[in-house]
């Protein structure tokens, strides 16, 4: 009789072992996903908010500055 609850023993505590390790590697595979998934966000915003600086620099002429815009600069005076 002992040996047949040593046994059952045995085998209960493989199983749940087993069961342990499948729901420890879905959960980190959940994790994963997550993480994934906030960082795919993080990307599409980052994304967007680059294309509308991108917008609004396009929108600058940078040909109407003069070519010698250093010269006709008034020059500094030094701070006493």
């Amino acid at each position: 009789m002992t040996g047949f609850a040593l046994h059952s023993l045995a085998v209960l505590h493989a199983v749940t072992a087993a069961a342990a390790d499948t729901t420890a590697k879905n959960a980190n595979g959940a994790e994963g996903l997550l993480v994934f998934l906030v960082l795919a966000v993080a990307v599409v915003f980052l994304l967007r908010s680059m294309t509308k600086r991108l917008k609004k620099v396009d929108k600058i002429n940078f040909d109407d500055q003069p070519a010698d815009a250093n010269k006709t600069s008034k020059p500094r005076t030094p701070r006493p």
